[in-house]
């Protein structure tokens, strides 16, 4: 089975095609009007354009040409925009990194990445320079040579046009991007992004959801996720304005709230955990008919919460598809205001787009029939950076497709690993997957990089990561097997310790279980059923007894409401109530052990109603340690909230 859906009207040069080209033309037609708003600085389209001519000019004075790498290593602010565009401009890919990664991690991407250049700033350059060995990364070469450029430095060279005029003859197949995701080998593979692709995906989005300069979009995407290349090319190219949310509160709904209404925000993109505690936080009245248009997805959304939202706003929501393997998004579906909606589609084609369902043979499958999706068309990616044999097993081309002869000539077909049905109309169910790929709030992980890490860890001969639960309370768990003459009862804490310097927090396992040795299936694989549900059993029986009734806040526990409560017990048992976890440390981070976005905000109701405080979410997401979360609280409670 397959659907497909032509361009609207292909351009025909590769001008056409490139960002530089694109948004130059754009800018040169309205130079005065708003680009950029970050806290209280407005940068015009001309102000914009300068500093971003500036940056490629560093660049270039560097060294950087055509087919190079930039890391970007800013946090969400101007800055980073104007890093992203400069790389763009100056011929290069740039490759995002987040700057609350263990450095570790952030290096090791860097040495996959082999960038050219780093952009960053003042505070975080230390991190690349000087750099002559990594603990723990054996062969890491050095990383003194590295060119690291701060903003200041890039804006002591002249705006010039001469990085475009040297890049005119290259081509729109050139990479623009450099997209990190989890790899199950335990390293992360870089999808590479062309200009065609990206371009291909912000006309698609203008056609259907179209923007102009009354517009403004919210910029508050991580990242290392695709959709923060919509939020910046998608408005920058519209003439709209891009708002962009502070620096580590992106999950903040009250600060997101407060944006959508001041700034005049028309245009947004939530992942669905993220709608979800948007609409959870703020008050059941308040309603959001300034926005025109919602974009969601990352994960399978329920028709309750479209029926929640459209119950408290006139904008249209729509749920996009689609790996960062094929830019963005290949598919999406406009909800109807259905209150009988029993489930949510993942749409058809978008324009410039090829889907094929196929079976395990390669064999497209009958109408209505579940198979897995592989995507065709523009958007698809050129492939991996340095992975030519994961490149040739995800990137299929068409003769290599001999049961499915109607691709089209010439097309590659990325293997998505998703299972789907295509209802009559085209558009398709999604089903799950098809591998061990797993979604934690919206963030493809690969357990296997999680396994191949923590066999990195003194003391570790065998390491398994599962996932268990579901939806919000989906968490991942890690069994390990001891080397000889390792002490078992310390292992599951040095481990945490060193996967917290290794991995990003939302891939350090919840649990982290010791186990005599892994169980087996009867053919001799991994039997990872049992340790799932082993994982849930131990979930279950580790979770504190929740009390039936409490007191009012004023008398809770016997404590008269003129006490000073003590701050640290009552964090942590809320924490070990929401958590379902025995027991606390002050070290202990409320992510690594569990925590998520909807448990954020049960943290804070219930500590706004024992402490008696006014306490932001803010508090938890910028203080997510029990000792730092602490701290803050009382200052909150003697001085009250900072905006």
């Amino acid at each position: 089975m397959t659907t497909v859906q032509a361009p609207a009207d292909r351009p025909s040069t590769d001008a056409d095609h490139r960002l530089d080209a694109l948004l130059l033309e754009r800018w040169e037609r309205d130079p005065a009007l708003p680009a950029i708003i970050h806290g209280d600085t407005v940068l015009t389209v001309g102000e914009l354009r300068e500093r971003v001519l500036r940056t490629a000019a560093a660049l270039r004075a560097h060294g950087v040409r055509a087919g190079d790498r930039v890391v970007i290593h800013h946090v969400r602010s101007v800055e980073f925009v104007v890093a992203v565009l400069g790389a763009m401009f100056a011929g290069a890919a740039h490759a995002a990194l987040g700057v609350d990664d263990p450095p570790q991690r952030t290096l090791r991407a860097v040495r996959d990445c082999e960038p050219r250049a780093v952009l960053t700033n003042s505070t975080l350059r230390e991190r690349f320079s000087g750099v002559s060995d990594v603990p723990g990364l054996p062969g890491l070469p050095g990383l003194s040579d590295l060119v690291v450029l701060t903003d200041e430095e890039c804006a002591a060279y002249p705006p010039t046009l001469e990085p475009v005029r040297e890049a005119s003859d290259t081509s729109a197949d050139d990479p623009v991007a450099v997209i990190y995701t989890s790899g199950s080998t335990g390293r992360p593979k870089a999808s590479l992004i062309s200009h065609r692709a990206l371009v291909s995906r912000i006309t698609a989005l203008q056609t259907t959801h179209r923007m102009d300069e009354r517009d403004r979009m919210l910029h508050h995407t991580v990242c290392t996720f695709d959709m923060h290349l919509g939020e910046l090319y998608w408005p920058l190219l519209a003439g709209a304005t891009v708002v962009i949310a502070a620096p580590g509160r992106h999950r903040d709904a009250d600060h997101l709230a407060e944006l959508i209404r001041d700034q005049g925000i028309t245009t947004v993109y939530f992942g669905v955990s993220q709608l979800e505690l948007f609409l959870l936080t703020r008050d059941p009245a308040e309603r959001y008919d300034g926005l025109r248009q919602v974009l969601t997805g990352g994960e399978v959304l329920g028709p309750e919460l479209v029926r929640r939202f459209h119950a408290r706003s006139t904008a249209s929501l729509t749920n996009i598809y689609g790996p960062s393997e094929c830019t963005i998004y290949c598919t999406a579906w406009v909800l109807p205001r259905d209150p009988d909606l029993d489930t949510v589609l993942i749409g058809p084609a978008i324009q410039d787009t090829e889907l094929w369902i196929l079976d395990e043979n390669g064999t497209p499958v009958a109408d209505g029939e579940p198979g897995e999706l592989y995507i065709g068309g523009a958007g698809v990616a050129l492939g991996y950076l340095n992975r030519p044999e994961l490149t040739a097993e995800r990137f299929l081309d068409a003769e290599r497709l001999p049961n499915a002869p109607a691709v089209s000539p010439h097309c590659r077909l990325y293997r998505s690993g998703d299972l789907v049905r295509a209802r009559p109309d085209g558009a398709l169910e999604f089903l799950g997957r098809a591998d061990r790929q797993v979604k934690i709030r919206g963030i493809r992980i690969e357990p296997g990089e999680i396994e191949e890490t923590a066999k990195r860890c003194t003391g570790v001969r065998q390491a398994a990561v599962v996932a268990h639960g579901s939806g919000a309370e989906k968490r991942l768990a890690a069994f390990v097997v001891p080397e000889t003459g390792t002490e078992p009862g310390s292992l599951p804490s040095s481990v945490r310790e060193a996967l917290r310097t290794w991995l990003p927090p939302y891939m350090v396992p919840s649990a982290i279980e010791v186990a005599d040795e892994l169980p087996l299936t009867p053919n001799g694989k991994l039997d990872r059923r049992l340790m799932e549900t082993w994982a849930a059993k131990r979930s279950a029986e580790s979770a504190p007894a929740r009390p039936v009734s409490r007191a009012p806040a004023d008398t809770a526990a016997g404590t008269p409401a003129d006490a000073d409560p003590d701050v640290e017990s009552v964090v942590s048992e809320v924490w070990c109530e929401v958590l379902q976890v025995p027991t606390v440390g002050p070290d202990d981070d409320f992510f690594d052990l569990g925590g998520d976005s909807f448990k954020v905000l049960r943290v804070v109701e219930t500590l706004r109603e024992r402490l008696r405080a006014d306490i932001p979410l803010a508090a938890l997401l910028l203080e997510p340690t029990a000792a730092d979360f602490s701290e803050e609280l009382r200052r909150i409670m003697a001085h009250g909230p900072t905006d």
